[in-house]
């Protein structure tokens, strides 16, 4: 794709203005489930999913380094947050973890690929050999962008999911092709 066919992308740190806008763009246009871990039954907001997500946040700010080993970015179009992306160590020693999550009026524009070239630039960027990233077999969406991103998909484990793997030299090796 090119910056054409989708709106430019920029990852932008979780301060406690980005935060808000975070919490806000997450509990307007987004399921609890796909945001937050099931703290509460159901996909509704709840208080304590609101915490959560906020607590999640806070705790990442020291970073790769800090006491999580997981790092946070909004993820901002058009001076909008509409998702957020995640890297953490892995077991596998170089290899980052991602994850991300998108608004429902960003999908489908082309934004979560290229939310995740971008942070699989900052990863090169930080020293890692390469990302991993988890998704379910049932997510076009996610699969055709970690394809188009240059990802090995595998089945998962569980036979539910898909395992990819992405590794790289350089931070100008990390592309989204066509």
């Amino acid at each position: 794709m090119t910056d054409q066919e989708h709106p430019p992308v920029v990852l932008v740190s979780v301060d406690d203005v980005v935060l808000e806008q975070l919490v806000h763009a997450a509990t307007t246009d987004a399921s609890a489930d796909e945001v937050t871990a099931p703290v509460t039954a159901g996909e509704t907001w709840t208080p304590g999913r609101v915490a959560w997500l906020r607590n999640f946040h806070r705790d990442r700010r020291a970073g790769l380094d800090g006491p999580t080993g997981e790092a946070t970015w909004a993820v901002v179009i058009d001076k909008s947050v509409v998702g957020s992306v995640r890297l953490k160590r892995s077991d596998q020693p170089g290899v980052l973890e991602t994850g991300a999550w998108l608004t429902r009026r960003a999908r489908g524009r082309g934004v979560g690929g290229a939310a995740m070239a971008a942070v699989l630039r900052q990863a090169a960027a930080l020293g890692a050999v390469g990302v991993q990233a988890d998704t379910t077999a049932g997510n076009a969406a996610a699969l055709g962008a970690l394809r188009r991103l240059g990802f090995t998909l595998a089945p998962a484990e569980d036979g539910q999911g898909v395992h990819a793997l992405i590794l790289f030299g350089s931070p100008d090796a990390v592309t989204e092709h066509p």
